[in-house]
């Protein structure tokens, strides 16, 4: 599922090439893709409206409109916004077609049909948006929110890092990187963490996710930018994927567990 900064990477993305152009035409050929209106009201409030602004909040997309709308987008695990030239037939994965000034097309395209598109009038209203923790990347993030997020917790840190209403837009990949910059075991419940380790987390969770950026995120399976083109991070990842692969820093085999059904992955001298 694309984190923080593969999203972040397709918000940039579409900010150059959409903010300030009319929808002229919405067209839905995925219904399950629109929530929670039918395609055709979807469709109609769309149609009108100007791109004022591209922004994220954890994992969303959300475009504002203007009349007063946001369209949020979660990408889930394939989806993808392409922005290109007119098309006359859609794709086998196109979901939905937002149509713009000067002839150019914004196609939602998502091949296993997880992502979501949703119309709000308020995102202070907005439940989804609302219940996200701090953005990791904002002053907010200091090492004193993360001592009264963790200090209590009995909870393992790697999934502490995953839990979107206490850090908004880290998901597996970066949780594991994150840790293994900043030397601690995913093992470790955050009521474990001293004030040093706190203050190194902080650190390595901006230094981690704005490298991501820098790379245009990472491209494990279907990420794609809006020019289809794919991140590089992968081609920087020390520990995630790299199961019995020499550590960077002490040649210990990376070790893989499982987490909370997700995988884990970690150096046991490195990170204690």
């Amino acid at each position: 599922m694309p984190e923080l900064p593969e999203v972040e990477t397709v918000v940039r993305g579409l900010q150059k090439l959409v903010v300030s152009q009319k929808i002229t035409s919405v067209q839905v050929f995925r219904n399950n893709a629109i929530t929670p209106l039918s395609p055709e009201i979807f469709a109609q409030r769309l149609t009108g409206s100007t791109i004022e602004a591209v922004t994220r909040r954890g994992k969303f997309l959300i475009f504002q409109l203007n009349p007063r709308l946001w369209l949020l987008a979660h990408l889930r695990m394939t989806g993808k916004f392409i922005v290109t030239s007119l098309l006359s037939t859609p794709q086998k994965h196109h979901r939905a077609w937002f149509q713009l000034d000067h002839t150019q097309l914004m196609i939602f395209d998502d091949m296993r049909c997880f992502g979501t598109l949703e119309l709000v009038e308020s995102l202070d209203d907005t439940k989804k948006i609302q219940q996200l923790g701090i953005e990791p990347l904002s002053s907010q993030l200091t090492w004193n929110h993360l001592k009264d997020c963790f200090n209590q917790s009995s909870t393992a840190i790697k999934n502490l890092l995953m839990d979107q209403t206490k850090i908004a837009g880290i998901g597996n990949i970066y949780a594991s990187e994150i840790l293994f910059e900043a030397r601690i075991s995913p093992l470790r419940t955050g009521s474990q963490l001293s004030i040093q380790e706190l203050k190194k987390l902080k650190k390595s969770i901006q230094k981690i996710l704005n490298a991501a950026i820098d790379k245009n995120g990472t491209s494990i399976s279907d990420f794609r930018k809006v020019d289809e083109k794919t991140g590089e991070f992968q081609n920087f990842l020390k520990v995630y994927g790299k199961n019995e692969l020499p550590c960077f820093h002490c040649s210990t085999p990376i070790q893989r567990i499982i987490q909370q059904q997700r995988s884990s992955f970690f150096c046991s001298s490195c990170q204690q």
